[in-house]
C-alpha cells in the first residue's frame, strides 16, 4: 500500500505522524511526499533534522600532517571521532571553547565543514597534476579539499555566480595556502568558453536545500515544487554541460544537499537516458531510491548514495559518481 492510500484511509498511527510533521512545520504537501517516500522513517528523517548536527572539521594537509593537529588541539581538551569517510576529517565530541578561535584555525590548520560535505572531493578522488572543474565553488570548502587531495599540484577551475561569496571563497583559500586553484566569476553554463577538457568535474550543485533543515528552517514551509522543478531544470543543464567539458573517461561527481528525487535521482536518471555513461559504485552512504513515489528507476541508481541525518548524523545528501564512456 502507497503513503497516499494510507493518507486517504490512515490508522490513528500514520494519521498522528502526518499531524507530527505538520507541528514541525512542513507543508502538508511535502509531509505527504515525505511519508510516500520513507513510510514511518520519514518522522524520524524530521525529528532528526531539528537537532543541530556535530561541529566537524578537516585537518588542512597542505599546512600540516594529522597527528600534528590533532595532538595540538587534544592538550587544548578538544575531543573528536574521525569521519568514516575522510581520514582528515573530525567531528567534536568536546569543544572547550570555540575550534574558530583557536591559532589552528585562524593559521590555516583546519576548516570547519559538515561531515557530508566532505564525501564529494573524496569521491572524485583527484590526483596530482590533473585538470579539475568545480561548477559552483563558494565558499571554498569542496575546492579546498580538492586542492588537498591533489597536493596542489594540476589545476583547479572554480566557478561562481556569487561575487560576495566568490570574496569569502578567495580568502578561505588564502587561508588554507592553496595555490593551484584559478577562481572565475562565471557561471558554469559558460565553461565551455575555456575549451578546456577536465580530467574531473565535482557539480555540488545549487538544489532547494531541503536536507538542510536544522540550520534553515524557514525552508520547512516556504519551499514548494515551482522550486523542486526550477532546480532540476537548472540541475539537467548543469550535468549536460559537466558533460560535455569532459574527457572521455573522465568522472563527474553530482552532489546535492536535498531530500527530493526531482533533484537526484531523476536528474542521474535522465543522464543515464541522454549520454553515453556509467555510474560507478560508492562505498558510504546508503543506496539511492530506484523506485519513488512508484516510479521505476535504473537499477544502475542504487550506486548512487543518499546520506540521511536519522541514520548517519549529517544532513540530508546525495552523491552520485558517474564516468563518460569513451
Amino acid at each position: 500500500m502507497s503513503g497516499r492510500e494510507n493518507l486517504i484511509n490512515p490508522s490513528s498511527k500514520l494519521f498522528s505522524m502526518i499531524e507530527r510533521l505538520f507541528s514541525l512545520g512542513y507543508s502538508k504537501q511535502f509531509a505527504e511526499r515525505y511519508f510516500e517516500l520513507w513510510g514511518d522513517r520519514a518522522l524520524k528523517i524530521a525529528e532528526a533534522m531539528e537537532k543541530p548536527l556535530p561541529r566537524c572539521f578537516r585537518v588542512n594537509t597542505l599546512r600540516v600532517e594529522i597527528p600534528k593537529l590533532t595532538k595540538m588541539l587534544n592538550k587544548k581538551g578538544f575531543q573528536f571521532k574521525r569521519v568514516p569517510w575522510a581520514k582528515e576529517g573530525f567531528c567534536l565530541t568536546r569543544e572547550p571553547f570555540s575550534i574558530t578561535s583557536t591559532p589552528e584555525y585562524l593559521g590555516g590548520l583546519l576548516y570547519i565543514q559538515e561531515a557530508s560535505s566532505m564525501y564529494p572531493p573524496i569521491a572524485l578522488d583527484p590526483k596530482p597534476g590533473e585538470v579539475v572543474a568545480d561548477m559552483a565553488a563558494a565558499p571554498g570548502g569542496k575546492t579546498s579539499y580538492l586542492a588537498q587531495l591533489m597536493k596542489n599540484e594540476g589545476i583547479i577551475y572554480a566557478f561562481d555566480v556569487g561575487e560576495e561569496r566568490l570574496k569569502e571563497t578567495r580568502l578561505n583559500l588564502s587561508r588554507l595556502g592553496v595555490t593551484n586553484t584559478i577562481l572565475l566569476h562565471k557561471s558554469s553554463l559558460y565553461m565551455g568558453e575555456l575549451g578546456i577538457e577536465f580530467d574531473k568535474i565535482l557539480l555540488d550543485a545549487p538544489c532547494t536545500g531541503s536536507g538542510t533543515i536544522h540550520k534553515n528552517p524557514e525552508r520547512k514551509a516556504n519551499r514548494t515544487l515551482e522550486d523542486v522543478k526550477f532546480c532540476q531544470n537548472l540541475q539537467m543543464q548543469m550535468v549536460k554541460v559537466a558533460l560535455e567539458n569532459l574527457k572521455e573517461g573522465g568522472v563527474l561527481v553530482y552532489s546535492t544537499c536535498s531530500l527530493e528525487p526531482e533533484e537526484n535521482e531523476f536528474v542521474v536518471q535522465w543522464a543515464l537516458d541522454n549520454f553515453d555513461i556509467e555510474l560507478l559504485p560508492l562505498r558510504h552512504g546508503e543506496p539511492a531510491l530506484t523506485a519513488p513515489f512508484g516510479i521505476e528507476l535504473s537499477e544502475e541508481l542504487s550506486k548512487a548514495r543518499r546520506f540521511y541525518p536519522d541514520a548517519h548524523n549529517t544532513s540530508g545528501f546525495f552523491v552520485a559518481k558517474i564516468r563518460k564512456k569513451g
